[in-house]
């Protein structure tokens, strides 16, 4: 099918209608008000897929992963352009669907209607309500008209699942359905001129079907509406709308593409008559919370009513029948063993016998094979901590440990106890009280305290026990609704925030999905709609996608109606002439650039340096972030001449307030200069517009002369700027410069386009690379360089000396026999001061000598008395291969190491710094009564309480310690090498797959292995590239024991000991020293609240003058210890609280 989303430099300056989102209602306004022949902008956030595209193995299932965390510093980790989008909160997360057709394109495309009965609920506005046969009994016909939902068909293969789902009801006594589900079972051109395959049961519908047979909006809306005129554009994220004085609405937006970001990208804005807001439950909610943040009015109601449409997923695991459960992902379809549609058929408890409120319905569902190989595990060990097996007997437990150990062989999610698992997925009616809303930094958060223990989570939970035990199986929840994971629900039916409703006092739109202008009254913003899941004012207990369509095709039908236009809904209609496709894009590059300087207004007509200055007395700045991009690489190296497209935004102060949109776009990259010799021109050329209207035209000019040397610099980082007004007058003239920070940036978010390969992204933008810059892209190109280990071959760096006097060492026995070392830097007599690393590292990241000052460096210069501590988890030990956990470090090394100290110092006391696993054991050794003589300390990162990054519960929820031990792991080392075993080798390339932010991803094997045992443990831009490049040296192994007393912490959420019993804090008495805590806001190990948690435990438990709490902005874990700009940053608060306790 051919690509419907156009380049975002077509993009017009304003439209009569812009739609924001491209799922079900973005789709059904888009098609049917371009049927009405109305001029329509679509605007969707994410990419555009064709079958094919869409994971279908681990790698490719990683990299389609986002997840939105807003108690995370940064908030997400994965590209904003990844298909499967999470949002991840305490007490509830939403899975959507990222790109062009929305959650359309993950779903199951199951296509039920709501029962009657939902809509006597009096949160529904009776203008709907009294059309239940009319209006939107034609969206219903309408929607499926379009939608094409059929029933598995009855001469198709047979299913397993499907017949054992059939078996639970007959045993429930349920009614039992195959649902209609919006599925080809036919080679067909549909009726949108879209050729569909027919499905090949290969049971991955919910990673995307690669087959093109799921009828998505994607498949069928969207390509009528482009075929009607619609303009589509991907990549596009609005951020609020605008009520102007004029009656427009201007749209606030950011391009998301990697090529497009930009630090001081400002937001774009597109002007429309109407705006239909599509952006489902949490976007649509999201852009007016933030909308109204600048001013608009909307009712106070904005973000109730949540609901999660009481999702229910789980499984029955290790069931005495074949399921065939599994996708088949990058396997391919098996005709021997079909899968099937993803959900097939469903349970259906809602009768007429029953009351609304016990209304649900539990369907089949299959699990992505995109991701197989983590099933076996995953669920065995599911299955043993918090699983409920339905039957029993010794030959019944043999089978199933048989089974159990066949799913863990090569392939294993095909046989034995995973091929046995019928996942499923319950709906029903919650309670709709959950609250989104926006935290302090503008992120969305939703709020639903306990909503895990509604009655009809449990209620519904039970019936899928009920449903398992009729098959034999273990019925195992969940894994986020258990008390592992904090009771955490899970839903992919997002419901509410822009409830629909009588007036402002009870919902935020009215039945035509209008926005209420104001808090009461039925007054409403004119022009402004919704049209999505957050209009559905409560649950409707199945899946919801044909009621979010019907009633977007009511409200289209009276948008339409009420501005006097007709809708052709006649499917045979085709525009004429057909409208032609796009050629298909090849091979491209796009990147952004910032530009910034100074032009005069007043002489224009002078020569631009001194215009340039003129402007720069005067204050006259102008600066752009533009992106550029060309679809044809080979063309424009061909002929450079050839232009590039060009968009973004001007900021011109002195012609408008706000920002200038930019409109036709051209960048010509090496045009011969007719007037000098050996000179090549990059031309820059575009239209501006003003918000009221004005246009100018600039044109810059970048003169590259051919005389090597340094002024390569400056020829490609100067350009010469001539704006002009719509009269043809020369009105402003100066210069602009790049930055040197700004072009490494610039060529970081330098992108290929088109490939399908890494390879092939590399290549091309290797070559454009250095076209286009010489010999500066590689000195900056180190940002596309491959993976990165230390080479054991090559000579010992050159170390520079410390600004210290030779160090003392002294060693010492523990009464236990473990050799630890204790390492003395004598700046004086403050002091004296120990300072204990963390877990995996030793006393050397005091010291490093990659930046200006270390931390022993600094306190030397200030007359401490240092003593580095390498306590027996110390890779500078032998011990630290040996078991050991907290508690011994807490119980022995600590109290024998101060004793030594204090001995050898003749002091009475001692000031800590601890970091880290140091600190958690100095909180234990203090709280347990086995450490005196400490006088006062300062803790970096860890206290007594504990709240961890979602990743970090995930590897401890799941036990993976104990499972690293069980197979025979005891230890785990961050160090690489070139000479590393086959299977150290392979282990960093699957560390690749660790889902870390785009901004913090590099090609340091060290660096991945880093990640992966602790978190990122630092903000790359906080270390030098010199300590990036030896974290071989600061970083090594790490006891497996260790990391599993870490766990339980984390799971407790506070220091438990080696058992997980809680002996530490019943004495906070024992801590009543002067104790100052430091953490990295953008932690990702630990994060902040856990620290706060103790330093308010404290303060309530001793004096609070006691303790004092630093959070350091912009900084993370182990780079407040040795980032590079720590010395000026961190070390003045640890220097501080030294001074105030000497």
């Amino acid at each position: 099918m051919p690509r419907l989303a156009s380049k975002l430099s077509a993009l017009k300056p304003k439209y009569p209608i812009v739609v924001v989102g491209s799922g079900y209602g973005g789709g059904i306004a888009a098609s049917r008000l371009a049927r009405a022949g109305r001029e329509v902008c679509v605007l969707e956030r994410g990419r555009e897929f064709q079958p094919g595209e869409f994971p279908d193995n681990e790698l490719e299932a990683s990299r389609s992963s986002q997840a939105e965390i807003p108690g995370l510093a940064k908030g997400r980790i994965g590209s904003r352009l990844a298909l499967l989008d999470w949002h991840i909160e305490k007490e509830f997360n939403v899975l959507r669907g990222c790109g062009l057709g929305g959650t359309s394109l993950i779903n199951a495309n199951v296509a039920l209607e709501a029962d009657p009965k939902v809509f006597e609920d009096p949160r529904w506005p009776r203008a709907l309500v009294t059309d239940l046969d009319g209006p939107l009994r034609d969206g219903y016909r309408r929607a499926r008209e379009v939608l094409d939902p059929k029933p598995y068909p009855g001469d198709w293969p047979k299913l397993p699942k499907l017949e054992a789902h059939r078996r639970s009801a007959e045993a429930m006594g349920e009614r039992f359905e195959r649902v209609p589900i919006n599925v080809s079972f036919e080679d067909r051109v549909n009726a949108f001129g879209v050729e569909q395959s027919k499905c090949t049961l290969c049971g991955d519908c919910v990673s995307g079907c690669n087959y093109g047979a799921k009828n998505t909006v994607a498949m069928t809306y969207l390509p009528d509406a482009w075929n009607h005129g619609a303009e589509i554009f991907t990549e596009i994220e609005v951020e609020r709308v605008e009520a102007r004085d004029d009656g427009l609405w201007a749209v606030h937006y950011t391009p998301v593409a990697k090529g497009c970001a930009f630090e001081a990208d400002a937001e774009r804005v597109v002007l429309a008559e109407i705006v239909i807001l599509a952006a489902g439950t949490l976007g649509s909610t999201q852009i007016l919370l933030r909308s109204r943040a600048h001013g608009l009015s909307t009712s106070a109601c904005l973000g109730e009513g949540f609901s999660g449409n009481a999702d229910v997923l789980g499984f029955g695991y290790n069931t005495d029948h074949r399921i065939n459960g599994v996708g088949a992902g990058a396997r391919g379809p098996d005709p021997r063993a079909p899968v099937g549609p993803t959900i097939t058929c469903a349970i259906d408890g809602r009768t007429a016998a029953r009351p609304l409120a016990e209304h649900f319905v539990i369907e089949d569902a299959a699990l992505p094979g995109a991701i197989d190989a983590i099933y076996a595990r995953a669920l065995d060990g599911a299955s043993e901590a918090w699983g409920e097996d339905t039957d029993g007997g010794a030959i019944d437990y043999l089978s199933e440990r048989h089974r159990a150990l066949r799913s863990r062989l090569p392939g294993g999610a095909r046989h034995g106890a995973v091929a046995n698992t019928q996942t499923y997925l319950g709906m029903a009616l919650d309670s709709g009280a959950g609250k989104l809303h926006l935290d302090e930094r503008g992120r969305l958060r939703i709020d639903w305290p306990r909503a895990e223990r509604e009655p009809v989570i449990e209620a519904l939970n039970a019936r899928i026990l009920a449903a398992t035990a009729a098959l034999g199986g273990t019925f195992v929840p969940n894994p986020t609704w258990s008390n592992h994971f904090e009771s955490c629900l899970v839903t992919v039916h997002p419901l509410g925030g822009c409830a629909m409703a009588e007036d402002a006092s009870v919902g935020v739109t009215n039945h035509k999905g209008q926005v209420f202008r104001g808090t009461a009254g039925a007054a409403v913003h004119e022009g402004l709609y919704v049209a999505d899941g957050s209009v559905i004012p409560m649950p409707i207990g199945v899946n919801p996608l044909l009621t979010i369509s019907a009633v977007a095709e009511r409200s289209v039908a009276l948008l339409a109606a009420d501005h006097g236009w007709t809708i052709n809904y006649d499917l045979d209609h085709r525009p004429v002439p057909p409208r032609e496709p796009p050629e298909p894009p090849g091979v491209g590059v796009r990147f952004t650039e910032r530009m910034a300087g100074f032009v005069s207004l007043v002489d224009p007509e002078q020569p631009h340096e001194r215009a340039y200055a003129a402007g720069e007395d005067a204050g006259t700045s102008l600066s752009f972030v533009l992106t550029l991009s060309t679809d044809d690489l080979d063309a424009t190296l061909d002929d450079p001449a050839k232009p590039m497209t060009l968009d973004g935004t001007v900021d011109a102060p002195a012609l408008a307030p706000e920002p200038l949109q930019v409109s036709g776009g051209r960048f010509s990259l090496l045009s011969a200069d007719p007037e000098q010799l050996d000179t090549t021109n990059m031309i820059y050329a575009m239209t501006l517009t003003a918000d009221d209207g004005r246009c100018w035209s600039f044109r810059g000019v970048k003169y590259v002369h051919d005389d090597r040397g340094l002024d390569l610099w400056r020829d490609t980082t100067t350009l010469f700027v001539d704006v002009h007004d719509q009269d043809g007058a020369l009105v402003a003239r100066g210069l602009l410069h790049i930055a040197l920070a700004d072009f490494a940036r610039q060529l970081s978010t330098m992108e290929a386009t088109g490939t399908q390969s890494r390879v092939e992204r590399l290549e091309a933008v290797t070559r454009f690379g250095r076209f286009f810059a010489g010999s500066l892209f590689d000195t900056y190109a180190d940002v596309f360089a491959g993976p990165s280990v230390f080479n054991p071959e090559a000579p010992p760096r050159k170390r520079r000396p410390l600004r210290t006097d030779a160090p003392e060492l002294h060693y010492m026995f523990t009464s236990d026999g473990v050799q630890l070392c204790l390492t003395r830097y004598r700046g004086g007599d403050k002091g004296p001061v120990i300072l204990c690393h963390g877990l995996g590292v030793s006393s050397r990241i005091f010291t490093v000598d990659t930046i200006d000052t270390n931390l022993v460096e600094y306190l030397f210069a200030h007359g401490y008395d240092l003593w580095l501590l390498d306590y027996r988890a110390s890779i500078e030990l032998a011990a630290s291969a040996d078991p050991a956990s907290a508690d011994t470090v807490a119980a022995i090394d600590y109290p024998e190491a101060v004793a030594e100290v204090r001995r050898l110092t003749g002091a009475t006391s001692v000031q800590m710094v601890v970091h880290c696993f140091g600190s958690t054991a100095f909180f234990m050794s203090m709280l347990s009564g086995a450490l005196t003589g400490v006088r006062a300390a300062v803790a970096s990162q860890t206290a007594a309480h504990v709240e961890s990054a979602p990743l970090v519960k995930l590897k401890s929820g799941l036990h993976l310690p104990t499972a690293l031990a069980a197979l025979g792991v005891d230890t785990l080392t961050a160090a690489t090498d070139r000479d590393a075993r086959w299977y150290e080798k392979l282990y960093d390339r699957a560390l690749d797959l660790y889902p870390v932010d785009d901004d913090e991803r590099c090609a340091s094997a060290s660096c991945h292995r880093i990640s992966f045992m602790y978190s990122l443990l630092y903000e790359h831009d906080q270390l030098a590239v010199a300590t990036h490049e030896t974290l071989h040296e600061l970083f090594g192994v790490a006891s497996v024991a260790a990391f599993d007393h870490l766990a339980r912490m984390v799971r407790a959420k506070q220091l438990v000991d080696a058992a997980g019993s809680d002996v530490y804090l019943p004495h906070p008495e024992r801590l009543a020293i002067p104790l100052r805590i430091i953490h990295g806001a953008e932690n990702a190990c630990f994060l902040p609240a856990g620290t706060k948690k103790t330093y308010a435990w404290l303060r309530e438990h001793n004096d609070p003058e006691l303790y004092s709490y630093v959070e350091i902005p912009n900084f993370g874990h182990i780079d407040c210890i040795f980032g590079e700009r720590a010395a000026t940053e961190v070390y003045p608060h640890i220097l501080d609280h030294l001074e105030r306790n000497l």
